[in-house]
């Protein structure tokens, strides 16, 4: 028996795909070049999965995304880096309880 994942679903797995690129590089796990790909991989999965189900609840996962992608870019030019580092790592570390938060409400939303 296949099932096949819902919309929703699959905007929650790439929810999570999200959180676990960004917190690899919060981490020191992830090398700034993973990051941008990993950044770049989920913009292309999230241009093929936003409908109207799906768009309100994929807006935190874009702008992690952007952040991501953002920091990678700060991060090659090492003058503006240090000083930019810890801020860049807040916003991403915020954005990832954000996309969290909202796939825990997500979750208890379905029935």
């Amino acid at each position: 028996m296949q099932q096949h994942l819902t919309r929703l679903e699959q905007a929650n797995l790439i929810a999570g795909h999200a959180v676990s690129y960004a917190t690899a590089f919060l981490d020191d796990h992830h090398s700034v070049q993973q990051l941008a790909d990993n950044a770049d991989r989920l913009f292309l999965d999230l241009l093929v999965i936003e409908d109207a189900e799906t768009t309100s609840f994929l807006i935190p996962v874009k702008l992690l995304a952007i952040t991501m992608m953002r920091t990678a870019r700060v991060a090659r030019d090492l003058s503006r880096w240090p000083p930019a580092e810890d801020r860049w790592h807040a916003v991403m570390a915020a954005l990832v309880e954000l996309v969290i938060n909202e796939s825990r409400q997500l979750n208890k939303d379905r029935p």
